[in-house]
């Protein structure tokens, strides 16, 4: 009768813990693209053969999403090897509604970098704007010829804040 209680507690905790197990492997998957990725962002990896990788990290990307439904982390790895595919459009139809269910700084630079791509200044400046206000850390891998007019802008918009003259922050 022993052994019979010790396999019914094997089991309920097998059947307890069996819905976690995809949710392992996602963090698996995702940490395979981040390797792949950085590889590329490195200049590790070159060519024909960063391309390959960069589209394998998106593919293990978007399998991760599926199993982690509410976390940023596959969304924004997704959208940083879409961008280096120069797939702009695409980008934005993944981004704008995580930053719609969630905004983070992370994902509304990358918003802003696809726009540029897509030839949207305006949203882009915007996009990045929304980024500054939140995070002014968050630009620092752009361009330090947009980094300060940026930051320019934000000590102006507090300023408004401060003032009573602004009454939301800037619009995405």
């Amino acid at each position: 009768m022993k052994w019979f209680v010790r396999i019914a507690i094997t089991l309920a905790m097998f059947l307890m813990l069996w819905p976690e197990f995809p949710r392992y492997r996602a963090e698996w998957t995702l940490t395979e693209a981040g390797g792949r990725l950085e590889g590329v962002l490195g200049g590790a990896v070159k060519g024909g053969a960063a391309v390959s990788s960069t589209q394998d990290a998106l593919h293990l990307a978007q399998q991760a999403m599926s199993a982690l439904p509410d976390d940023p982390r596959p969304i924004q790895t997704a959208s940083v090897a879409l961008l280096l595919l120069q797939r702009g459009a695409e980008a934005i139809a993944l981004l704008e509604p995580a930053i719609a269910a969630g905004e983070r700084p992370e994902l509304t630079i990358n918003l802003g970098r696809a726009l540029g791509i897509n030839g949207d200044e305006k949203g882009a400046n915007a996009a990045f704007l929304r980024t500054a206000w939140a995070n002014p850390a968050a630009i620092a891998t752009l361009p330090k010829s947009m980094r300060e007019p940026l930051l320019e802008q934000v000590k102006e918009l507090e300023s408004q804040l401060r003032d009573g003259r602004l009454q939301q922050p800037p619009p995405l």
